[in-house]
């Protein structure tokens, strides 16, 4: 490349240089050339006319000071509220199963369906049991009317007293009889021991059955029990009636009303957690036992101050936030509570009422002057904030571009 080329080549890129340098310097040299624009674009626009660009929030603004988009710290009296997993389990439950060895003679329930206190579940052949039982009733009917014959005689001094004495055993044997039949004749019958709901079996009309074989579960679902954890921080808070709110993953949309019936009496060593048990109602047995349910605990706490989460900042030192006092940034720091859905629960040095910056945050520093927007903050350079007295801006220079020629031709410049 010829020594011209290359000295008209530097000079481009310097006046480049010069102009970007001169645009940094100055930012409001952006705002430069916008009656121009109106001019050429009558349509206006985000770009055309006086004031018509979009606000964004931490450019500068008017003075230097940084657009920033503010809430107030506000009271929250919601409480604190504990969310757990538990297992829901029936009042009462139990498995059902025959006292005796028999063969199965009738099976009386249909798997699902309720079952009141002392209705027959499930009845085995009996025939022998029966024949015992009529034997015993009739040894009892002759027994005791030979004891009225032996009373009667007793008192004409007919028969002697050990007579009458062994007339009364007999009738006493035979009544001992009589129970003990029937007891064998009840036991060839399940009933339920107290009202439930019924499971499923597979036990069938003809089947041997022992006193290890499984005939059915009976389940007590008018009130459930759900066993859950809480951390051990909430030990002391908790007492037996402390209601809760309870939802089932399978029944989406329902809630149901209980109270806690149980507490243990120590925290888990491994979990540091304190074991509970809640007592909900299930009127229409809409609840099954086994089903996952969440647990909602709620505590009364004194009026708390909620920031946006959008506010808390961290360094080194901690958390803090940005409040604005008289037009400028100061750091408070805060202490975080606890977090909810979009807020964040502290405490430190905020009032309720304090305005702490949510967007704009990160070109703030102790001290910064500020400019409240309503969501919409400044472009840099927005001409509806400069005064009408200020001067109006210098002109931008305009830069002679060499036109680079063929050779032996002398250099033309064009503006």
């Amino acid at each position: 490349m010829s020594p011209l080329r290359q000295t008209l080549v530097s000079l481009m890129l310097i006046a480049v240089v010069a102009a970007g340098w001169a645009v940094y310097r100055d930012p409001g040299l952006v705002g430069l050339g916008r009656e121009a624009a109106d001019e050429a674009d009558p349509r206006g626009g985000q770009t055309a006319g006086r004031g018509g660009g979009n606000r964004i929030p931490g450019l500068i603004g008017r003075g230097g000071a940084v657009n920033v988009i503010t809430q107030p710290v506000a009271i929250d009296s919601g409480g604190e509220t504990i969310i757990a997993l538990g297992t829901a389990k029936a009042a009462r439950s139990v498995t059902l199963y025959p006292q005796v060895t028999g063969i199965v003679a009738e099976v009386a329930f249909r798997p699902g369906e309720a079952a009141a206190a002392g209705d027959p579940l499930l009845r085995l052949e009996d025939d022998e049991q029966r024949v015992a039982a009529d034997r015993a009733h009739v040894e009892l009917r002759q027994a005791q009317a030979t004891l009225e014959r032996s009373r009667a005689l007793a008192a004409s001094r007919t028969i002697s007293e050990a007579a009458l004495l062994e007339a009364e055993t007999d009738a006493e044997l035979a009544e001992i009889a009589v129970r003990s039949a029937e007891i064998d004749l009840a036991r060839r019958t399940v009933r339920a021991p107290f009202a439930g709901v019924t499971g499923l079996t597979d036990i069938s009309v003809g089947d041997l059955v022992t006193s290890t074989t499984p005939i059915t579960t009976l389940d007590d679902l008018s009130t459930l029990r759900v066993a859950f954890e809480v951390p051990e921080r909430w030990a002391g808070r908790i007492a037996r009636g402390h209601p809760i709110i309870a939802t089932a993953q399978g029944l989406a949309g329902a809630q149901f009303a209980g109270a806690v019936i149980g507490i243990d009496n120590r925290i888990d060593e491994t979990t540091r957690t304190l074991r509970l048990e809640a007592g909900l109602a299930n009127e229409g047995r809409t609840l099954k036992a086994g089903m996952a349910i969440s647990v909602t605990l709620r505590f009364e706490t004194d009026r708390a101050l909620a920031v946006p989460s959008l506010s808390v900042q961290w360094d080194r030192d901690g958390s803090f936030v940005w409040k604005v006092v008289d037009g400028a940034a100061r750091r408070a720091d805060v202490a975080i509570v606890r977090r909810e859905s979009g807020i964040v629960i502290v405490e430190g040095a905020v009032a309720a009422g304090d305005r702490v910056v949510v967007e704009g945050v990160q070109r703030l520093r102790e001290g910064a002057k500020v400019l409240e927007v309503d969501e919409q903050p400044a472009l840099i350079g927005d001409e509806d904030e400069v005064s009408e007295d200020a001067a109006p801006p210098a002109t931008v220079p305009e830069v002679i571009v060499p036109e680079v020629t063929g050779a032996g031709e002398a250099p033309r410049t064009r503006s």
